[in-house]
This record gives structure tokens, C-alpha cells and sequence, in this order.
């Protein structure tokens, strides 16, 4: 459970149609009220450094809050192309469940 209660509920995404699906699926069987949703995204061709000290520097974290992660130049600014569907169900899913989404990029596993 998190330190204020919610429990953390993880889930990976590409941004495809089975990505929207398998995050419908989790608001309607999984999500509930204060919870906090963690959306992992591998960055396929990341600059790790460059990304990672853009986070930090910015947020003192590696999450990107749902708010800003919903604009596209700070979207940009971390390399990631969320499309407009899932970022509508993202807002739509927080609202409505009251979950916190921050989201998580990191490298792939091959990253130096």
C-alpha cells in the first residue's frame, strides 16, 4: 500500500490498441478510488542520461505527473508519443475512479 493509503496498481503501455484495452480492463475490474495507477513505458531508443537528469532536475522523480505528461511539448521533452485516445481515457479513468496516474519511463533492459 502507499503511504497514504491507495494501493499502487502497475501497468505497462505502447500506446496500442492492446495497451488501451488491457487499461480499460484494469478501470473497469481492478481501479478504485485512491488508488495510484503507475503506467510504465519502455523508451525504445532512449538517451538514458539525458532523460533521466531531465526528470530529476525537473520533478525530483522519475514519474511524469498525468497533468503534465498530457502536454505534448513535455511529452516531447522525455521522447514519448502518447496518442490522444489513451491520454482521453487516462484523464477520463482519473477522474472517474479518483486514482493518481503518475507515469514511469525507463530504458530496456539492454540499455548500457
Amino acid at each position: 500500500m502507499a503511504a497514504d493509503g491507495g494501493r499502487w496498481v502497475g501497468l505497462a503501455v505502447d500506446f496500442s490498441e492492446g495497451s488501451r484495452a488491457a487499461l480499460q480492463w484494469a478501470a473497469d475490474n481492478l481501479l478504485r478510488a485512491g488508488d495510484n495507477l503507475l503506467l510504465l513505458h519502455v523508451l525504445k531508443d532512449p538517451d538514458y542520461e539525458q532523460g533521466e537528469t531531465l526528470l530529476w532536475e525537473a520533478s525530483g522523480s522519475p514519474l511524469i505527473p498525468l497533468s503534465e505528461f498530457s502536454h505534448p511539448s513535455i511529452a516531447k521533452k522525455y521522447g514519448v508519443k502518447p496518442d490522444a485516445e489513451t491520454l482521453d481515457m487516462l484523464n477520463t479513468i482519473a477522474k472517474q475512479k479518483e486514482v493518481t496516474t503518475p507515469h514511469h519511463n525507463v530504458p530496456p533492459p539492454w540499455s548500457p
